[in-house]
């Protein structure tokens, strides 16, 4: 959850709720996780130089161990954006200054994710899969006869790690005082120049069983007010762009103007289809660009 430039404009603010509560947008990841740093959580800071340099102790790289690594990188990324000097300027210091407060928020939500699933003294939980509804705290399920973060049915997939990891935190929302959030979350390789049909079924299963997996684990944390998390939650899916209708000779699309977006949540009057689908695949066609 890392800050760049990019990821700087405040227009999310605009939709925050109550000011006193809510956040703005979450990009969620799963890059380098691992039991420690879970996948969607992880800092800038891990990975890529435990991997050049190893992990053992007696490693060439400084700090030794993987975590002390991890946080002798951090204390100097944190002491080198906290310093203004006189050529500083004001949209550096606002970039440096949300840098930092994106690691404090990272390490906030690991430490939450950390202790979800265990006691207030920070045991293990005890469960069986008939009583993990029952036993279980929201967004942890039953594993080895223990309680672990995360949807029993959400599957282990690039996209499932990250419906996951907004699963975890929606359940998470009265221990972060929040009551709205958005989480983005993205699935690429739909750039289909190749073989278009048999990569898109592969795709979509992908997609398919994602979805479900995250929706059927929102629809069993049952609310206070007899509602379910399935009924707060509103899921939007749209493609980065649109296709050609007519074939490439390497049986895949080109780029095209046509794009969709699916809306889809429990309290969402659903069923529906907008827009008109095209009346012929015609070459001639005045809506067929290619």
């Amino acid at each position: 959850m890392a800050v760049g430039q990019t990821a700087l404009d405040k227009s999310p603010t605009i939709l925050k709720g109550d000011p006193s509560l809510a956040n703005p947008v979450k990009v969620v990841k799963t890059e380098f996780g691992d039991a420690s740093y879970p996948g969607g959580l992880d800092p800038f800071y891990h990975g890529r130089d435990i991997l050049a340099c190893g992990a053992e102790p007696n490693s060439a790289c400084p700090g030794g161990s993987e975590h002390s690594k991890r946080t002798v990188l951090l204390e100097k990324m944190q002491d080198l954006n906290a310093k203004t000097q006189a050529t500083s300027s004001l949209q550096a210091e606002f970039w440096s200054q949300s840098f930092i407060d994106a690691i404090a928020e990272t390490d906030s939500f690991r430490s939450l994710l950390n202790g979800a699933c265990k006691t207030p003294d920070g045991n293990d939980i005890a469960c069986s899969s008939s009583d993990s509804a029952s036993v279980c705290p929201n967004g942890c399920q039953c594993s080895s006869s223990k309680c672990t973060g995360g949807g029993a049915t959400i599957p282990d997939s690039e996209l499932g790690k990250k419906l996951d990891m907004v699963f975890r935190l929606i359940a998470l929302n009265e221990a972060r005082n929040v009551n709205r959030d958005f989480f983005a979350v993205e699935y690429g390789g739909f750039d289909a120049h190749f073989e278009m049909v048999s990569g898109l079924n592969t795709k979509l299963r992908v997609i398919n069983d994602a979805i479900y997996g995250f929706r059927q684990e929102l629809k069993a944390k049952a609310l206070s007010d007899g509602s379910t998390l399935w009924d707060k939650v509103t899921l939007v899916m749209s493609s980065e762009f649109g296709r050609s209708v007519s074939p490439n000779s390497s049986a895949g699309t080109d780029h095209g103007w046509g794009g969709n977006a699916v809306v889809m949540g429990g309290k969402v009057n659903g069923g529906k289809i907008f827009g008109l689908h095209p009346s012929t695949y015609n070459p001639s066609d005045d809506y067929n660009t290619g």
